[in-house]
């Protein structure tokens, strides 16, 4: 059984750290390498539009604040529920950088005590992860109540195109695998953080050994609630850069940034 634990926290999320990295890698080069339009590979028509300042100003404004959502005309349940799910999850995947690194060298590295690294972790990586969660239920819910889809044809016609023809089996994976993270993450940082300050500990501990190239399974071995979140995490993680979650990194290989722009010339009305 130890052999078993070992191979599954110990060794295997070296092989999913591989993978997320040469997945990524190898999606990006066939951004750039792409000769038309292929993948996430995008096609924007901006009008005059060709400077870096302007076009890098444009991506992150769409990336924070998600700008182009709401509207008229356009989904609500889509800005809401994006906006919340992506800040919580970053908010939250952030924390979690503080549960790499044990307490001791917390205290000693950056002066934050055991008890602030505590109230830090329940109350505001709480928050983020039940935001998240919730903006994640808005854009399940969203997906399948049969929602429909507005497209637009020339800025003048308007086409109405039921949500599910848009929803695959990995875009249900995605979800069903998210919202599984989410729950497991939120019931130990809210169902067992509170009543075992230790607990963070714990979780430090293992992925210490693991980031030192020591691996130690022995302090997770007694708790299978994190043992079921990790290797949720780590299929998450390998099946990352193979699928649509990785529009993230497609901002930054837009025609737009990576190439001067499409000029569109409008004819003078007479």
């Amino acid at each position: 059984m130890n052999e078993l634990y070992l191979i599954l926290y110990g060794y295997i999320p070296y092989a999913v750290v591989i993978i997320f990295l040469v997945g990524i890698i190898y999606r990006m080069a066939t951004w750039v390498s792409a000769k038309g339009l292929v993948g996430l590979y995008n096609a924007n028509v901006c009008l005059y539009r060709d400077g870096w300042g302007s076009t890098t100003i444009e991506v992150l404004k769409r990336i924070f604040i998600f700008y182009t959502l709401p509207g008229r005309d356009k989904d609500q349940s889509l800005f809401i529920g994006s906006f919340l799910f992506h800040w919580g999850i970053w908010i939250a995947l952030i924390g979690h950088l503080g549960i790499i690194i044990p307490g001791t060298y917390l205290e000693e590295w950056f002066g934050l005590t055991p008890s602030l690294h505590h109230v830090i972790a329940l109350y505001v990586g709480g928050t983020a992860g039940t935001v998240a969660l919730l903006g994640l239920l808005i854009l399940t819910i969203r997906r399948i109540t049969g929602r429909t889809v507005t497209v637009k044809v020339m800025n003048e016609y308007r086409v109405y195109i039921p949500l599910r023809m848009f929803s695959f089996l990995d875009d249900y994976f995605a979800l069903a695998i998210l919202l599984a993270i989410m729950i497991f993450g939120l019931y130990q940082t809210l169902g067992i953080t509170p009543y075992n300050p230790a607990y963070v500990d714990v979780i430090s501990k293992w992925m210490w050994s693991l980031v030192t190239l020591h691996p130690n399974v022995e302090p997770i071995m007694s708790y299978p609630i994190l043992q079921v979140h990790a290797l949720l995490a780590m299929i998450f993680i390998a099946y990352f850069p193979w699928s649509k979650m990785m529009h993230p990194f497609s901002f930054l290989f837009m025609p737009t940034i990576a190439r001067p722009a499409i000029k569109v010339r409008v004819p003078k009305v007479r």
